[in-house]
């Protein structure tokens, strides 16, 4: 089978997965649900997953690309740290409503255990990024002193868990929402 033909059916297989571990979760998802989803032959996910926790982690560094993609192509990270923290906001918030399952997955098994050291080093380099940006902003004296890693889980913490009420709640994740969390984002990081 040619390679323009394999892609489409990973990407299904991938979709199919998201969908089911966002329903069912992981731990609950069979792989003949996946199957199902995708129409395809349980056969078929084992052509191109050795197994489920292969499938999981090629979502996760699917979706986790995807978001870093979201986050900070074409990012003017020398602009004024206010002004670059709320351009990543803005798109963060953006990222949530067009893939609230992707953001939703990804901060639900981040710490999965079935995440290979692949998917791992990918999160770590993401981070390194974020800590980097948060150094920099520190060095200028536009953000407060801190860990920058334990700076970046504190901001983003409140904006997940507002994703995570409004999704509880059967409410529409929007960008008005996602925004209304940037000032007090913002409000942890300012210099005191």
């Amino acid at each position: 089978m040619s390679a323009t033909l394999e892609v489409p059916q990973v990407e299904n297989l991938l979709d199919a997965a998201l969908s089911a571990f966002d329903e069912l979760g992981y731990s609950a998802t069979p792989v003949p649900a996946i199957a199902g989803r995708a129409a395809v032959a349980v056969g078929t996910v084992y052509r191109y997953f050795p197994g489920k926790e292969e499938l999981a982690n090629a979502l996760y560094r699917r979706e986790k690309l995807r978001l870093a993609t979201a986050l900070f192509d074409d990012l003017d990270v020398d602009a004024p740290a206010e002004a670059v923290f709320a351009t990543i906001w803005g798109r963060l918030a953006d990222f949530a409503v067009a893939h609230t399952d992707a953001l939703c997955f990804l901060e639900l098994h981040h710490h999965g255990a079935y995440l290979d050291a692949a998917s791992r080093d990918l999160a770590a380099s993401i981070d390194a990024r974020i800590a980097t940006l948060v150094l920099r902003w520190q060095e200028r004296g536009e953000i407060r002193d801190g860990d920058p890693l334990l700076l970046h889980v504190q901001v983003f913490g409140g904006f997940v868990a507002v994703l995570r009420q409004v999704r509880t709640t059967g409410r529409p994740v929007t960008r008005a929402i996602g925004m209304s969390t940037l000032e007090p984002a913002w409000g942890l990081l300012r210099p005191t």
